[in-house]
């Protein structure tokens, strides 16, 4: 079992923040650490203020001064130590909206199901005896790109040493396996969830979304970490509401127009989720199948890997399978409602029906459906970087990315 000592030197170093644009598409180099925190906070807050997001101090962590003994360990799922693995964001309050312990134990654990096609290495990082921090690294045999692995159920303490013996060893284990690159987060599939937050953390949080500590991204930086993707978040104030309430309505000789061609809505049963699943399974790999972080499973490893998004304690919203004129689903949506906030959570409609008004005619069922429930507020979720529907109603609130290095 290797131990790892942290250096006085480099003790607690942390990137500096990023703003949305600065931290996707101006990265050319890893950040400059420099002994002036505020000579960072003002550069980094010129920069949000000109973007549009809001920036406060406490965004910035201090350099630590105390020295510190770090030990990676491997975690075996069937050891006593799992369960630490598994609870430890929660214990330590790093991130109460990590996944559950239970999901962890499902999705990791000695019945995955992940484990007929894929590998997957669990570290624990401890400091003085304490484990502070984790991290999986897995591959995939059905993953498109052969030379790729990733690291997922990422969590640490704001300890830079930490974060770094955590990727060392996920890094160390991936070349082992004979890959060329490692990416991520994401937890072993794209449907136990995947993406790092790296813009927005002001803003609340919702069902579905990836949601992390505004000093991971830098920390991931600050390894050598760039971008791979992007997606974003929309808040909907009432005003943009209205204003896609109006469109939708400017455009309903359009959707007049598919109902005329065969095209129809059926509603999903948000009280039976795990069943309806049934029905959109084949569908989910239809519609992102060129989706980062997809790879093809069975309906059992689809309903294991959501997790207790399947136990029906967020209703869902806006749920709708759309046919086409031979009767068969060609795309669904489905949405949340939380605190009168509707989420506009996936639209999707397989490719070779595309273009035929599909996904404009989810959208204004389940705009409809908002209406009928009197809800002012949306977030428009986890689009994906291009073209949207959310683009007109103003600059996104939060960002994400899977990022990546060489190894």
């Amino acid at each position: 079992m290797p131990t790892y000592r942290q250096s006085s030197q480099n003790a607690g170093q942390v990137a500096k923040p990023r703003s949305l644009y600065d931290s996707v598409e101006q990265r050319r180099s890893p950040p400059c650490f420099v002994e002036k925190p505020e000579r960072t906070f003002a550069v980094h807050a010129l920069n949000a203020v000109f973007l549009g997001f809001p920036v406060n101090e406490s965004n910035l962590i201090s350099r630590s001064s105390h020295l510190a003994e770090y030990t990676i360990v491997t975690i075996d799922c069937s050891s006593p130590e799992f369960r630490h693995f598994a609870e430890l964001p929660h214990v330590q309050s790093l991130n109460p909206l990590a996944p559950s312990a239970a999901d962890v134990f499902l999705q990791l654990g000695a019945d995955s199901l992940f484990y007929r096609h894929g590998e997957a290495r669990l570290f624990g990082c401890y400091r003085n005896g304490e484990l502070v921090g984790r991290a999986v690294a897995s591959v995939d045999d059905r993953f498109p790109d052969p030379d790729v692995g990733h690291f997922g159920y990422f969590e640490t303490c704001p300890e830079w040493a930490c974060a770094k013996k955590l990727m060392q060893a996920c890094e160390e284990w991936l070349r082992e396996k004979g890959k060329k690159r490692i990416e991520g987060p994401i937890n072993l599939n794209m449907l136990a969830g995947y993406r790092v937050q790296t813009a927005g953390f002001d803003a609340p949080a919702f069902p579905g979304e990836p949601r992390n500590p505004e000093y991971y991204p830098g920390l991931l930086d600050s390894l050598g970490y760039r971008k791979v993707a992007l997606w974003q978040s929309w808040d909907i104030s009432p005003l943009a509401m209205l204003g896609l309430h109006t469109i939708d309505w400017l455009q309903r000789s359009m959707r007049r127009a598919s109902i005329d061609n065969g095209y129809r809505i059926e509603a999903l049963r948000p009280d039976c989720l795990e069943e309806e699943t049934q029905k959109i399974h084949y569908l989910v790999h239809e519609i992102f199948a060129d989706n980062y972080g997809f790879s093809a499973i069975d309906l059992a490893e689809h309903v294991q890997m959501q997790g207790a998004a399947m136990n029906g304690s967020v209703k869902a919203r806006g749920a709708f399978l759309y046919h086409s004129s031979q009767r068969e689903p060609v795309g669904f949506s489905y949405g949340f409602n939380v605190d009168r906030i509707a989420i506009l959570h996936t639209f999707g409609v397989v490719r070779e029906h595309r273009g035929t008004g599909g996904a404009d005619l989810l959208f204004s069922f389940g705009l409809a459906e908002i209406r009928s429930l009197g809800v002012r507020r949306a977030i428009g979720a986890l689009a994906k970087e291009g073209k949207s529907k959310y683009e007109r109603i103003g600059r996104p609130a939060r960002a994400y990315e899977i990022v990546g290095k060489d190894l």
